[in-house]
């Protein structure tokens, strides 16, 4: 099995949320594809040609290299698209990336773990299929369900009620062959309604040529979102009527990490995130809606099997 980081700044997704380092939402196609089109005009025809070939074996594996991790992180807050849903939480992730179909195929199964009973965990299970479909751009299908300790609105926020159990759908487009990495995501959520969109930039540096340290790098995130819920708080209703909401979010993260042997990685980080949805009593029924700009830290450890 070749071993290799997958360097994850993307953003949460409508669970997705759950937000860790090394995870499968947001990054390049990497395992069970083939070289990209030679023309920037050109389809990868590549899946169609594994697909009529009939063969469980070239479906599940075609022999190519796999991608499995486990870690786990400590943040100062937890916050999910702009919003703040936990004080200190820590969060664990198993992610598995190999051949599917000729792509890139992901599952995360994740765990968040705010360390106040107050507060909701949040179990994530996250799956999609990733696809270099073009020399420069790569296809991102995928989706996700979360169930919740405690009933929820938005992201994850306790204390009106809500809905246990969520999740979305979402198309998306990756690169990491142009400045910056660009990425522009779409999410449709059933539960509440919701429609997300999601475009940024996820560039890393890699310092081994500043600092003559194998294996450091600086990975960074910025994220511009809207969120546009006709249920914000599922099926519940909150003075008669189904809670309509809608806001925008920036979200900024930035990670100093180290990877030793390919196999084992530390990082230590910091977030910034603002949004227009308010702060204080300010929601539906007088719901409290958090900070809305907000500051955080934290940490984490991840090992590459």
């Amino acid at each position: 099995m070749l071993k290799k980081i997958a360097f994850s700044l993307s953003f949460m997704a409508a669970v997705s949320s759950a937000h860790a380092i090394i995870t499968s939402y947001g990054q390049p196609a990497q395992y069970g594809i083939s070289a990209s089109p030679e023309n920037w005009y050109e389809i990868n025809p590549y899946t169609w040609e594994v697909f009529t070939t009939y063969d469980s074996d070239r479906y599940f594996s075609d022999g190519k290299p796999s991608f499995t991790s486990l870690s786990a992180e400590m943040w100062s807050s937890g916050v999910l698209e702009g919003k703040m849903v936990s004080q200190a939480t820590a969060f664990a992730v198993l992610t598995d990336r190999r051949a599917l179909f000729g792509g890139d195929g992901y599952v995360d199964l994740g765990w968040w773990q705010p360390t106040e009973s107050k507060y909701a965990q949040q179990f994530v299970f996250l799956g999609g299929w990733k696809y270099n479909i073009t020399k420069y751009f790569d296809l991102d299908l995928g989706g996700n369900v979360i169930y919740s300790t405690k009933k929820v609105v938005g992201p994850g926020l306790v204390g009106m009620g809500g809905e246990l159990w969520r999740g979305d759908v979402y198309v998306g487009i990756v690169t990491d062959k142009i400045f910056l990495r660009p990425f522009v995501y779409f999410h449709y959520d059933p539960t509440y309604d919701s429609k997300k969109y999601q475009a940024g930039f996820s560039p890393i540096i890699d310092l081994e040529p500043y600092t003559a340290i194998e294996g450091l790098a600086l990975e960074s995130q910025v994220t511009f979102a809207y969120v546009d819920a006709n249920r914000w708080s599922g099926n519940q209703k909150i003075d008669g009527k189904y809670w309509r909401n809608a806001y925008a979010y920036i979200q900024v993260e930035s990670h100093l990490s180290y990877t030793y042997n390919k196999s084992f990685k530390v990082y230590v980080g910091v977030g910034w995130a603002i949004n227009n949805d308010g702060h204080g009593k300010v929601g539906q029924g007088g719901f409290d809606m958090g900070p809305d700009d907000m500051v955080w830290g934290g940490g984490g450890i991840g090992y590459i099997f």
